[in-house]
Parts: C-alpha cells; sequence; structure tokens
C-alpha cells in the first residue's frame, strides 16, 4: 500500500510538533523551582563560594562585601550571607559602580535549574573593569552547583563541575 506524500508530510509535521511541544512541557518543569527556594539555593552557593569555594574570592578589595548582579535571580531578591554585606544589583549598574570606583570582582547567577526536591545552580565570579581600566585580569571562576532537598532542607551535593580562569 503506498500512502500520499501529504499524509506522510501531515504526520512528519504532527510529530515534530508533538517533540517541540514536549521539550518545552519538560523545559517549564525543569524551571519550577519555586522562589523561595531560589533564594536559598542563592545564599547557599555564596556561602560555599567566599567560604572557599572559588579561590580567587580573595581578591574582593572589600571582603565584607559581597557584590552579585540581579541576573536569573528574582525581583527583589535580597541575600544573606552571614558576615557579609550582601549587594545585589543589576548588570549595568555593576558597571557604573566599576567605571566609578574601579575594577571589581561580582558574582553572578546562571539558570537556576530543577524542582523543589533537586535543583542545580552555577554561580561564578567575574570581573567588571572600567571603561578607564587596562587590566586583562586571569581570575576568577566558577562552578554549577548540584543540591538535593532530604528532610525539609537542602544539601549540596559534591561539586564535581568548575573552573577557573
Amino acid at each position: 500500500m503506498q500512502r500520499s506524500r501529504p499524509l506522510v508530510l501531515r504526520t512528519a509535521v504532527a510529530l515534530s510538533a508533538g517533540a517541540l511541544l514536549i521539550g518545552t512541557l519538560a523545559t517549564a518543569v525543569q524551571a519550577a523551582l519555586p522562589l523561595k527556594d531560589q533564594q536559598t539555593l542563592a545564599e547557599m552557593a555564596l556561602q560555599w563560594a567566599v567560604g572557599g569555594g572559588l579561590p580567587d574570592v580573595n581578591l574582593l578589595k572589600d571582603p565584607k562585601t559581597l557584590t552579585v548582579a540581579d541576573f536569573n535571580l528574582p525581583k527583589n531578591t535580597e541575600l544573606k550571607v552571614p558576615g557579609h554585606k550582601v549587594v545585589v544589583a543589576s548588570l549595568p549598574r555593576i558597571q557604573a559602580i566599576a567605571d566609578i570606583k574601579g575594577d571589581l570582582l561580582y558574582f553572578r547567577f546562571g539558570q537556576f535549574k530543577g524542582s523543589d526536591v533537586r535543583a542545580s545552580v552555577p554561580i561564578a565570579l567575574l570581573w567588571a573593569v572600567s571603561v578607564k581600566s587596562k587590566e586583562v585580569y586571569l581570575s576568577g571562576g566558577g562552578a554549577t552547583l548540584d543540591f538535593e532537598k532530604v528532610n525539609g532542607a537542602w544539601q549540596m551535593l559534591p561539586v564535581t563541575n568548575r573552573w577557573q580562569s
């Protein structure tokens, strides 16, 4: 039995559309990490970074003040890290601060992925370089941190994905 080309074409288009829809739904489910959990995980990631997870944190001009880009954080997020003042600002604001006060290291989060029981959080320590600066930096770094909720509390899993400049 020979099938007509239009039927085969319609079937292929329907299958492609179905695969696209399933991929979109999977991404939506993956991105279903509650906002409160995103804040908690961001705080845990920062604590890990300043606690020695990212060695170049010792290059911060003021180690008691952490500058964090609001990129990929929930709107109006306020972060708390014991022993530190945390300043959350937009990328343009961080650049403006660097232009006025000089080059500075700041933290930036990648896209939070996961659910209410398992998550991954990319964190990086990057330079905002002043427009007046002539420096080229070979420092900074980052990691993708994996977390799992155990008995209602987030636990960080061993770090397996880390980079350094």
